[in-house]
């Protein structure tokens, strides 16, 4: 699976990364919300990890430009971020992101937390 990861903490980006190719996965990392959009419309991905509080442009408002674009709007987009007051995640949600993982994660578990929404996806 090819996984883009926004994330602008570069200790939780290599974190993640390393978790995430352990397991056979190609992590392309970027450090903020534009930059992901960006990225996003330059080639394609098979799911779109965000952090929700990034400089330039956060989370929230990356998920939104993702969805808006009908290029990257079909790209599953999970959250994965310290954000996790119930209206955080229904806000991400309403803009169209498949899920939401919380930090601190568990990097054993990580691969299989997103395939798991992934199937979830695939069964709806």
């Amino acid at each position: 699976m090819k996984i883009l990861f926004a994330e602008d903490e570069p200790d939780i980006q290599f974190v993640a990364r390393i978790a995430l190719e352990d397991e056979g996965h190609q992590v392309v990392t970027v450090d903020d919300g534009q930059a992901a959009f960006e990225r996003a419309l330059a080639e394609p991905f098979d799911v779109i990890l965000l952090d929700v509080m990034m400089p330039r442009l956060d989370g929230l408002g990356a998920c939104q430009k993702l969805q808006e674009n009908a290029r990257t709007r079909d790209t599953p987009v999970i959250f994965l971020t310290a954000r996790s007051q119930q209206f955080e995640i229904q806000s991400g949600l309403r803009l169209g992101a498949l899920g939401y993982i919380v930090k601190p994660f568990d990097t054993f578990t990580l691969a299989s937390e997103i395939r798991n929404l992934l199937a979830g996806r695939n069964k709806q």
